[in-house]
């Protein structure tokens, strides 16, 4: 793969896809609010090249299987453990997200106090996040409906990484989770896919390919922004 961006005269590279037109850096920014951030903005791109480089490792996954008939364990073992890495980084950047939209809203109902001991980079993206919607309050509603839209995403990432990391039912404190784990080829794209212990006998059946795919669309297809838009048009009307 060669990385590139778009930014002035610079040129990075671009991101080569197989089949597909190169993907420059601009299409992997994630469009949720606050990602203004230059540091969560440089953790979605992490988080969306990797997956790139995994649907290539998936693609040649699948062909193998199909070629040889049998788990190609070597080539299985490295996309599990990869894709396994993956969730839990995704979870990460969402959770932290999800907090700062949390920590902003309680801040801003706040008397405004000069902040003292830190660096002048430290924290600096938060303060003028903070500034912004104690200007202008009504920007709440925004970081609200955009938490909402990815709400169904983040449970099922949030269950998936409490059976991979804790080996834990999500929700039952010290319940053991049926096979953490493990998982199996996707026949159909070559990613693992999961059964996800919920307890209760409820078993949610994800692949790691179909949550990247409902990311993408979400985050970097914008369609956060594009709801956002027609929520606003419905109430002109």
């Amino acid at each position: 793969m060669i990385l590139a961006s778009e930014c002035g005269e610079v040129n990075m590279g671009t991101v080569d896809v197989p089949g597909e037109e190169s993907i420059s850096f601009a299409e992997l920014l994630w469009k949720l609010p606050l990602f203004d951030d230059l540091f969560l903005s440089m953790q979605g791109q992490n988080v969306m090249i990797v997956d790139l480089y995994l649907r290539d490792l998936e693609r040649d996954l699948l062909r193998e299987l199909i070629e040889i008939e049998r788990t190609p364990f070597p080539a299985m073992l490295i996309v599990s453990a990869l894709s396994q890495m993956w969730i839990f980084a995704v979870y990460e950047l969402l959770r932290t997200w999800r907090q700062r939209v949390k920590d902003l809203k309680r801040d801003a109902q706040k008397p405004a106090v000069q902040q003292a001991g830190h660096s002048k980079l430290a924290g600096i993206y938060y303060q003028d996040q903070l500034a912004y919607l104690r200007k202008k309050p009504a920007y709440a509603n925004e970081l609200d409906r955009a938490v909402n839209l990815m709400e169904p995403l983040f449970r099922r990432i949030e269950a998936l990484r409490m059976n991979l990391a804790k080996h834990e039912v999500p929700k039952l404190h010290a319940v053991p989770a049926m096979a953490p784990g493990y998982g199996r080829i996707d026949g159909m794209t070559g990613s693992i896919s999961w059964q996800v212990d919920l307890g209760n006998n409820w078993v949610d059946l994800v692949s790691r390919r179909s949550l990247a795919d409902q990311l993408k669309t979400l985050v970097v297809d914008k369609s956060v922004a594009q709801a956002a838009k027609k929520r606003k048009a419905k109430v002109k009307r």
